[in-house]
């Protein structure tokens, strides 16, 4: 279980330039404040992938089980490791960097 903050995210521009990103609630007393990021040059345009980061960290985690779960194609004898652990190993070092983890999968 992950200890960031769950989905949604929001992120909005406040009146001094600076950025808030929020956990909405159902009412606006439930609205939680995640965080406040100064302002940046390109922070409008990593603002969507900023509100995305859980749940591309939930379809990360899911990907992650479904490719642990396909036939291993390696031949040893060759050297050849196939796309499965290609992907698996992928896949394992987002979700740690996600995560904060130094592991490499």
């Amino acid at each position: 279980m992950s200890k960031h903050t769950p989905g949604p995210w929001k992120l909005q521009e406040c009146y001094d330039g600076k950025y808030e990103m929020t956990h909405p609630g159902e009412k606006f007393e439930e609205t939680r404040l995640i965080g406040v990021i100064a302002p940046a040059c390109n922070i409008k345009n990593d603002a969507p992938l900023i509100e995305a980061a859980p749940e591309l960290l939930d379809i990360a985690e899911y990907s992650l089980k479904i490719v642990e779960s396909l036939p291993c194609e390696c031949d040893s004898y060759n050297g050849f490791t196939c796309k499965k652990h290609e992907w698996e190993r992928k896949l394992r070092l987002v979700i740690n960097k996600a995560k904060g983890s130094n592991q490499d999968g």
